[in-house]
């Protein structure tokens, strides 16, 4: 007895100390939590919900779906590589394979989603490049709407209903939100459900019909854009400090997480989140290589030249009023932050400020026009109207000065031909006349490489497709390229190609066809070609001694014309078939 009795008074202290800590976490939490009216500024709207919303909506979808309609244009060759044509291999199961999806590096919530929509076109006989093509751009077009909306929403709680109408109209129009709607690119479409989160930020109550949506809207940013993930970790925090039901709401963000590990687990056969993390382990080991590629004030840089100045004059003036404007300047900041730390820059990394600084804008033109006298005060909003309005248009038209340096990752122009309704690529409309040309057994793409090509995602024929590297390792010489090839696409100043005829010119690129098209030429085993530069692969084998080799010629294999056994491994590609001939030598 005596030796518990000695016990005893040891125990009481650390049960008091550790009471003493709950008590002041707990007090700390009662604090941030009494703290988020005035960082939220969350107040009443000065009037009833404007009935034109569901109107500008439809307007600013008929804008996205005519710009999208009007043009083709690769903003980055990501567009394409990673998520069109990966949809369109699970698909139609032809398709290039880059790196990413040869290792797993991609989770597949993007292409899925595309893919989905793709197999619903082939079910009801529509699985053509004219009819999928525009229904995935339409499709994305009103996911896109989501932005706008979310804009409305937060600023109508954050400053006021007519600061909201203005925010709402300024994102219906504003040439980027516009001109990008279409692009399956995941920091385009993080947004969405990021404005989604932002605008339940500001709910009056977190209750019982909408506290599962924060964790949702949360993991789904993440997911789809993972830098994006601290913007939606402050949003989430935030909706949690405000709720009534915290713990069904961390529930729901665990089980929203698990839910993605798993998807990702079961898409690539692997650990949870394997794409997750062998995507971050591959950036952090690829930027020891990058050194000094760009200065960190590049972002500033293109946000300033992409809104003709405009964007710096809102932020400028919104710092006059920190109490109004620091929460969402505080989420600008920390974007700008995450992505000025890395080496490796590109503009649209940053596709999330461009609400946000446009919000700052719709509430410091709200603000001044009050300020005005009345009979100024139409002057001054027409004023502003016609400067949106021209800035806009003139970004929509790749009119504002020095506007084209924008559209480089870090300081190398990716594609060259990044305009939104002017000056399409004129390799789309060569590939759009392939697909429907007669006699179009293989087409080699002669002078690009897979990455900058528009893929099978637009030729979408069951064809071999070769690009600049592929042919140039199996074909030695020209004479021997008509015995592999039926199709060239070129650029016109290449000149003429021996043994081919002009088919059909598109301006600066042609489609040459075969003199003597009547003899067959060789097929593949399976139309996905496999793109691993040798830089990736050692990068990948750094992360993963044991991570396996990219097949040699870029995976590539004939099928033999007298047997349905593809052979690879050498340049014939077919055991006793020749490449240069043509013909089987057994």
């Amino acid at each position: 007895m005596r030796l518990e009795r000695d016990h005893l008074p040891t125990q009481k202290p650390v049960e008091g100390k550790l009471v003493l800590h709950v008590d002041r976490v707990a007090c700390l939490f009662a604090r941030v939590a009494d703290a988020l009216p005035t960082l939220l500024h969350r107040k009443t709207p000065d009037s009833e919900p404007w009935r034109c919303v569901p109107w500008v909506l439809a307007l600013a979808f008929l804008v996205r779906s005519a710009i999208a309609l009007s043009n083709d244009f690769v903003l980055h060759p990501d567009e394409i590589m990673q998520y069109l044509e990966p949809a369109h291999w699970l698909v139609f199961g032809n398709g290039v394979k880059y790196w990413e999806y040869f290792y797993g590096a991609r989770s597949w919530l993007i292409p899925g989603a595309i893919g989905g929509i793709l197999k619903l076109f082939d079910a009801v006989g529509l699985g053509q490049p004219s009819w999928y093509v525009p229904g995935v751009k339409l499709a994305l077009c009103a996911i896109s709407l989501a932005i706008p909306a979310g804009m409305y929403v937060f600023a109508r709680r954050h400053f006021g209903e007519y600061p909201a109408r203005v925010a709402l109209v300024a994102g219906a129009f504003w040439y980027e939100l516009a001109g990008f709607a279409h692009k399956p690119m995941a920091e385009f479409l993080a947004t969405a459900p990021f404005m989604g989160l932002l605008a339940l930020v500001v709910r009056p109550s977190v209750d019982d019909r909408v506290w599962w949506w924060g964790p949702v809207l949360a993991v789904l940013t993440a997911a789809l854009r993972m830098q994006y993930a601290p913007l939606a970790a402050v949003l989430l925090a935030i909706l949690l400090l405000r709720a009534h039901r915290r713990i069904p709401m961390l529930l729901a963000t665990a089980g929203t997480v698990l839910a993605v590990g798993v998807f990702d687990a079961v898409t690539w056969n692997g650990g949870l989140f394997h794409s997750y993390v062998l995507n971050l382990r591959f950036n952090l080991v690829h930027a020891s290589y990058l050194g000094d590629e760009s200065p960190p004030w590049l972002f500033l840089l293109w946000l300033a030249l992409a809104s003709g100045g405009i964007w710096a004059i809102c932020v400028l003036e919104s710092l006059r009023n920190l109490r109004r404007y620091g929460f969402v300047l505080a989420l600008i900041a920390l974007a700008l932050f995450l992505h000025s730390a890395q080496e490796h820059k590109e503009y649209r990394f940053v596709f999330v400020v461009i609400p946000l600084w446009l919000m700052l804008g719709a509430d410091a033109v709200t603000r001044v026009m009050a300020e005005m006298p009345a009979r100024w005060r139409r002057c001054g909003k027409g004023l502003v109207a016609a400067v949106f309005t021209l800035v806009s248009s003139a970004g929509i038209l790749n009119l504002l000065p020095y506007q084209q340096l924008v559209y480089f990752a870090a300081w190398f122009p990716e594609t060259g031909h990044t305009y939104f309704v002017r000056r399409e690529d004129p390799h789309f409309a060569a590939y759009r006349y392939l697909v429907r040309a007669a006699g179009v057994k293989s087409v080699w793409q002669r002078d690009l490489v897979y990455a900058q090509t528009p893929g099978y995602y637009y030729l979408h024929r069951n064809i071999p497709f070769y690009d600049a590297r592929a042919a140039n390792d199996l074909v030695p010489d020209q004479k021997a390229a008509q015995n592999l090839v039926s199709h060239i696409v070129s650029s016109a100043r290449d000149g003429a190609v021996p043994g081919y005829v002009l088919e059909e010119d598109f301006g600066s690129v042609r489609v040459l066809r075969r003199s003597d098209n009547n003899a067959p030429v060789p097929r593949w085993h399976s139309h996905t070609p496999i793109m691993v530069t040798e830089f990736a692969a050692d990068l990948v084998r750094r992360i993963d001694p044991t991570a396996p080799r990219p097949p040699p010629h870029a995976g590539i294999r004939f099928l033999c014309p007298a047997s349905s056994d593809g052979v690879s491994g050498n340049r014939t590609g077919c055991s006793g078939y020749s490449v240069e001939s043509g013909r089987d030598v057994r």
